[in-house]
């Protein structure tokens, strides 16, 4: 991170004024949010630190008006994948007329790029630092909706392994089984692409090994490699998106208040045995990233590591039970499912997830 005041006078001059976006506690909480103040110039700095888990259009909204009244030269956003989404919105939205629900509705279009915006992420799993996208979350009305342009690409991304070292365990689970499963979905999707394969057989490859590792010990070397991999994933799958779990996943965030790794994760041995035999010239590369040799070995040692890191890998301890069930099935993401290698109806995926019950 000690490249921050380099880059943001790179992109905005020497002087820049700048929004920091960040969550309510943990940046303060480690001394990091002192170091940046330090780093950029306290005077300089208007601090919007409210970000919560799952941000609001509305949220958005409100920070985008907080940026036009203080008038600064830089965005950045030090934090999560919520914190980063937030302020990659708001950096896009300032020099657009109308609501982020508007624009992530699809009423709107983004025509312009924003303001510039620096991306240090100090969680590994949400890749939102390479991505053009940001999740946007209506909790009471029960919606998830994406704002998301090629314009809106963050300009600079830092990833510092310093800063994931304070992350509590239980972040590190989820936000890393966010991006390792993002990497499955992303390899077996028809979007796949040899480049996009080779990232992605990386990406798995180093959480593999080191993903228990960086929630138990949270020693460097493990949060090093799962900060390289969650950065590595967000590229892959900028280019071939995820799909079946991410599906299945938002309404168990949206009903059940699962978070979001969490709620991808448990899926993914369950639609990895769906999909291997269509992508069935691609396994053995997959099995080597993995270090196992079948399917059963890759299903036992994905198991194994979620139950490692303190993850469930059923829905019942989540709270889903049958009489819940359709609700699962009623607003699973379709629509994301149309890149499967082996095409699932609701029948067949009401079938799977019945054994997750």
């Amino acid at each position: 991170m000690a490249d921050l005041p380099e880059v943001v006078a790179e992109l905005a001059g020497g002087q820049a004024r700048v929004l920091l976006v960040t969550g309510r506690r943990s940046l303060r909480a480690s001394g990091v949010l002192d170091e940046v103040f330090e780093m950029l110039g306290r005077e300089r700095v208007t601090l919007f630190d409210r970000v919560t888990p799952f941000p609001s259009p509305e949220l958005v909204d409100g920070t985008v008006a907080l940026c036009r009244e203080t008038s600064p030269d830089v965005i950045v956003a030090v934090g999560g994948g919520s914190a980063i989404d937030l302020a990659k919105a708001v950096a896009a939205l300032v020099s657009h007329d109308g609501t982020a629900r508007e624009y992530a509705q699809g009423v709107k279009d983004l025509r312009r790029r924003g303001m510039p915006f620096v991306a240090v992420p100090t969680t590994s799993g949400s890749s939102s630092e390479v991505t053009s996208g940001s999740a946007l979350w209506d909790m009471d009305a029960k919606e998830h909706m994406g704002l998301g342009s090629p314009l809106m690409f963050p300009d600079v991304a830092i990833v510092d392994p310093a800063l994931a070292v304070t992350m509590p365990r239980e972040v590190a689970a989820a936000s890393g089984m966010d991006a390792f499963t993002s990497a499955f979905e992303s390899y077996w999707s028809t979007e796949a692409q040899p480049l996009s394969d080779s990232l992605n057989l990386e990406v798995i490859r180093l959480f593999s090994r080191n993903l228990e590792r960086s929630c138990n010990d949270g020693d460097r070397e493990s949060r090093a490699a799962c900060a390289l991999a969650a950065t590595m994933s967000g590229i892959a799958y900028s280019n071939s998106r995820p799909n079946v779990c991410h599906a299945v996943g938002s309404p168990l965030t949206l009903y059940w208040n699962v978070d979001h790794g969490q709620s991808v994760g448990l899926t993914l041995t369950t639609f990895l045995r769906s999909q291997a035999e269509a992508i069935s010239h691609k396994l053995p590369a997959l099995w080597d990233a993995m270090g196992v040799s079948d399917l059963e070995e890759a299903v036992h040692r994905l198991t194994a590591v979620m139950a490692g890191c303190g993850l469930e890998t059923r829905l019942g301890p989540l709270g889903v039970d049958e009489d819940g069930f359709e609700t699962l099935l009623e607003h699973t993401r379709w629509d994301r499912l149309a890149s499967l290698p082996r095409p699932l109806d609701r029948e067949a995926v009401s079938h799977l997830l019945r054994r997750l019950l």
